[in-house]
């Protein structure tokens, strides 16, 4: 192939990059001027689905639809990404992110739901949304925060979030977590946080055969894989990788079998569920093994029905083990990295040691002796600290969490 030929191929293909470049600009423009005059319409409400992985519908999205999917007064438009939905109700639409209609309802709806912001949650839709207008922007977050999220690694903490906090509205577990919610949304004012509780959490106590179909799927999913042993499950946050000295934890084989005699030895399986973002290297090996089992997002959606039916939660400073309080789960951490998250990762909120109702264990050997620990009962201290801590997080035990939210956004669209 002659070096003229190359060249003016490279240049056919600067050319067609620069001429799409130009048409998105014109299109985003175009739009963003329509948006102007679009007249917003709040009895449409959007839910996309999870920014990353697949795209789940699951967590505080998911049980914020399940309250309202049978209202036919609202007109609810789910945005999917590559995941299959089938979700039931009335007056329920399904669209690809990426598609034609899905930017119309994008231009028309009056409230839109958020697991982190704007600018991330819609990120794969053809239109951006940078003037949010007359919108009502609910954020529901994933989880009541434990990690400091105000950090610059979380994404809240740029230019377009920024100028999003303005117009969000904002739910809170309690008092104490609203005044955290506060602090990372620093831009929002302080009249649009709502102590609500948490969404998500009302699947931790529904009725089985009132749970959505995927929590009923995901049920199934672990009864099949667990049989009749007890599930132990292994929930770590993710690492910053891009922070020197960052990485989940690489078990040994020794360590890999010296866990396996405990399983076994208890008539257990520990099931691992890493951050759909950050999975360590080490994750097939440990799934090569008998008493290991797959509960990542692609098998199991919701974490919080893992949780539901652990015997243990095992997790490191993730706010899962917040959920597993809300039922009084027993939680293990593995902090093995507990000085570096504190100095050059995250950082918490809180003091991690005063909020964290089991043990923290800062190596292997530890953490082997707090499941050894597990065989007795809970202890009286241990019980005391369970239900100091449910009355510092939660404002609310019970599974009207999603229904208390529904309400404010009535309330707010009137």
């Amino acid at each position: 192939m002659s070096g003229k030929y190359v060249d003016s191929m490279f240049s056919l293909k600067k050319i067609l990059v620069w001429v799409k470049r130009g048409i998105k600009k014109f299109l985003s423009t175009a739009l963003s001027s329509l948006d102007k005059r679009v007249p917003k319409n709040d009895r449409y409400w959007i839910f996309p689905v999870y920014f990353l992985g697949k795209g789940h519908f699951s967590d505080n999205m998911l049980a914020v639809f399940e309250e309202v999917k049978n209202d036919p007064s609202i007109r609810k438009v789910l945005l999917k990404r590559h995941a299959d939905l089938s979700v039931g109700g009335k007056n329920v639409i399904i669209l690809p992110m990426r598609s034609p209609l899905a930017v119309w309802y994008l231009l028309r709806s009056g409230v839109l739901f958020v697991q982190h912001s704007v600018w991330l949650d819609f990120a794969e839709a053809q239109y951006q949304i940078v003037d949010l207008l007359d919108r009502k922007i609910i954020n529901l977050w994933h989880g009541i925060p434990i990690k400091d999220i105000s950090h610059r690694n979380t994404g809240i903490i740029n230019e377009r979030a920024l100028k999003e906090m303005e117009n969000y509205w904002v739910i809170a577990s309690s008092k104490n977590d609203c005044q955290n919610m506060q602090k990372a949304f620093f831009k929002t004012p302080p009249d649009h946080f709502w102590i609500t509780g948490l969404p998500r959490n009302d699947f931790l106590v529904k009725e089985e055969r009132r749970l959505p179909n995927i929590c009923r799927k995901d049920i199934e999913t672990i009864r099949s894989v667990c049989g009749n042993k007890k599930l132990i499950l292994y929930a770590p946050t993710y690492r910053e990788t891009n922070v020197d000295g960052a990485g989940h934890y690489s078990f040994s084989d020794e360590e890999l079998e010296r866990l396996e005699r405990w399983l076994r030895a208890n008539d257990a399986v520990m099931g691992i569920r890493y951050h759909p973002y950050r999975r360590p290297k080490s994750y097939e090996k440990m799934l090569r093994r008998e008493r290991f089992i797959d509960l990542s997002d692609a098998k199991v959606a919701d974490v919080r029905i893992a949780i539901r039916m652990a015997e243990i939660v095992i997790t490191d400073y993730s706010s899962l083990y917040v959920d597993a309080l809300y039922i009084s789960r027993r939680c293990i951490s593995f902090a093995y990295d507990y000085a570096h998250y504190m100095q050059k990762q995250r950082g918490f909120f809180y003091d991690f040691e005063e909020v964290f109702p089991g043990p923290i264990c800062k190596n292997f050997d530890a953490l082997l002796q707090a499941l050894k620990a597990t065989e007795g009962g809970l202890s009286e201290e241990e019980q005391k600290k369970i239900v100091s801590l449910q009355k510092f997080f939660f404002e609310y035990l019970d599974e009207n969490n999603a229904r208390r939210v529904v309400d404010r956004v009535r309330e707010l669209i009137g």
